[in-house]
């Protein structure tokens, strides 16, 4: 129930945090695009974290389950046609991303990934120290 928790905090905070930032530097439209666009990308990568509860989620079985990969592929395709397709764009009311702002949202969302491996190493160097 932590984890689940800090995952959501993780989310919340990186999902503001991009909405406020273009906010700053952009349209509203813009803005809302990207934080949307993050928090998919929150969920693509927090797929990992369910993977694996105590080991890294990057094994040998990482690209084994065919059926994972094809449905975020699919996810990633739903976004990216949400982001740039113009009828997607008007059902959405979402606006084109540049390059620096999808490398913005895959950065930030990622840190959903990255916290939890760095808990776990921090875990195992306990348990193997103890």
């Amino acid at each position: 129930l932590g984890r689940v928790a800090s995952f959501g905090l993780v989310m919340m905070v990186g999902t503001l945090g991009v909405m406020h930032y273009a906010l700053r530097h952009g349209q509203e439209a813009d803005a809302l695009t990207l934080a949307f666009t993050t928090f998919v990308l929150f969920q693509f990568f927090n797929v990992f974290n369910a993977r694996v509860e105590f080991g890294s989620t990057f094994t040998r079985g990482f690209f084994r389950n065919r059926m994972l990969w094809l449905s975020l592929t699919a996810v990633i395709g739903m976004q990216v046609l949400a982001v740039h397709w113009p009828p997607a764009q008007t059902v959405f009311g979402t606006t084109d991303l540049s390059v620096g702002q999808w490398a913005m949202a895959v950065g930030v969302a990622s840190s959903v990934l990255i916290l939890e491996e760095l808990r776990k190493v921090v875990q195992r160097l306990r348990h193997k120290n103890e």
